[in-house]
């Protein structure tokens, strides 16, 4: 019989898939380079294969090693859920939910999360919290949220999207730029102006993209500032330091006198948003509050939901 993996063995796989350069994993794991080539050789001795391939310049993960990261991952996800579960039950709160959500999605949104109540279950208490969407992913896998709201997930296989809506991103600006005049907006309006922009690993997808769109158009950004809060957004737009963007929600609650919104035209800055839980979660409470929460949005949106090609729809 195989021995097991132990707990080092898979931590030291796993960082070193992720990072694929020894030196890093380590320092991540804060171990020496050394210690870790030998947790590695010591779980190819245990599995009986090789995992990677590694030379001066790069790792390369096997096909085998790849299938065992894959399920390692899921293991470790499934130990999280695990212990999240037994701290909820002993400290009593079976009928507890945490939600998360991004944090410029449609405020309505929210309102209505906060609104499910289930005559099955009288004593839910409902919490949220508000994370970027790679974090709010994370937790989700983790166990740690039993639902999220999230503004252009990344696909992830292990989770079920369902979407809930579609808007364009919109432009930031004080009430006297040029294109505060037209009805929508374009890339181009604000070739000349300096940006301000969220940090990238608050959607690192979202940023990857109208970065790539401006160098698309051939635009220069005179200067790039990063934010952190929507406060910000008000604050630097308000005192001409450069135009902003924001999601529709976001923007039309973060009004102020002096500054206009417009939506950005271009397609491929259409906001999705969409509800997320895991795809194997079988918790009855989790999956009644799900198909509460989308009969109540379609019956607000009044129109049948959309499907887009890459999710998959998880409340039937």
């Amino acid at each position: 019989m195989t021995p097991p993996l132990e707990t080092r063995h898979v931590e030291a796989i796993l960082a070193l898939a992720e990072e694929l350069n020894f030196t890093r994993a380590a320092n991540r794991l804060h171990i020496t380079q050394s210690a870790l080539s030998r947790q590695i050789e010591q779980a190819e001795e245990i599995v009986g294969f090789p995992i990677c391939d590694r030379n001066s310049k790069q790792v390369v993960f096997t096909d085998a090693g790849n299938e065992l990261v894959r399920e390692l991952r899921l293991a470790k996800q499934h130990i999280n859920i695990g212990i999240h579960r037994g701290q909820i039950a002993h400290a009593g709160k079976e009928h507890f939910l945490l939600l998360g959500h991004s944090p410029y999605i449609d405020p309505q949104l929210l309102t209505l999360l906060l609104q499910v109540r289930l005559p099955q279950f009288p004593k839910l208490k409902v919490e949220t919290t508000t994370d970027v969407a790679p974090i709010l992913t994370q937790k989700l896998l983790d166990g740690v949220l039993d639902m999220a709201i999230i503004t252009r997930p990344l696909h992830t296989e292990t989770i079920l999207y369902t979407f809930l809506s579609e808007a364009p991103l919109h432009a930031v600006m004080q009430d006297h730029h040029p294109a505060a005049s037209k009805s929508s907006v374009t890339l181009d309006d604000f070739a000349d102006d300096s940006w301000i922009m969220f940090q990238e690993n608050a959607h690192p997808l979202l940023y990857r993209t109208l970065m790539d769109q401006a160098k698309s158009l051939g635009i220069r950004i005179r200067e790039l500032h990063h934010i952190l809060t929507p406060q910000e957004v008000i604050h630097m737009v308000s005192a001409g330091v450069g135009i902003s963007f924001s999601a529709e929600g976001l923007a039309r609650n973060t009004f102020v006198p002096g500054l206009t919104t417009r939506p950005l035209t271009h397609a491929p800055l259409l906001l999705d948003t969409h509800s997320a839980i895991r795809r194997a979660d079988d918790s009855k409470l989790v999956n009644a509050f799900v198909r509460t929460f989308h009969r109540k949005h379609k019956e607000l949106s009044g129109e049948p939901q959309m499907r887009l090609p890459l999710y998959e729809q998880a409340v039937r």
